[in-house]
């Protein structure tokens, strides 16, 4: 599961031997220690994800969870932190592509985060 939130970027996993640990995974740093402040974030660059921490699966839905229920925001491009460049570029570059490849790339919709049908 790929997650793209105000608080940064995650990629979660199963682990392969332990049935109640996920992998929580990122490629940026500081965004697991982020959502899950307590988490022991290894790093390897040699990995595909550089940052990583074992969690708990209950622990990890809570948190998701939360998260959900504190969503404030009404377009998530503009809450994005803009002084996390390489982290907006990324999720712009998700948004686009998404677009492309639904058949529903709009300039309007793009910019303004609404449909015609919307206003």
């Amino acid at each position: 599961m790929w997650i793209f939130s105000s608080q940064g970027f995650l990629s979660i996993v199963a682990h392969s031997g332990k049935p109640d640990i996920l992998i929580v995974r990122s490629r940026f740093r500081g965004h697991i220690e982020r959502i899950f402040p307590r988490a022991h974030v290894q790093e390897d660059n040699n990995m595909d994800y550089r940052f990583r921490t074992q969690l708990p699966a209950k622990e990890v839905s809570e948190v998701i969870a939360r998260m959900v229920s504190e969503i404030s925001y009404d377009n998530f491009k503009a809450c994005l932190d803009v002084s996390e460049e390489d982290y907006v570029n990324s999720c712009f570059d998700v948004y686009n592509a998404v677009a492309r490849n639904s058949g529903d790339w709009d300039l309007e919709n793009f910019i303004y985060g609404r449909r015609k049908a919307d206003e």
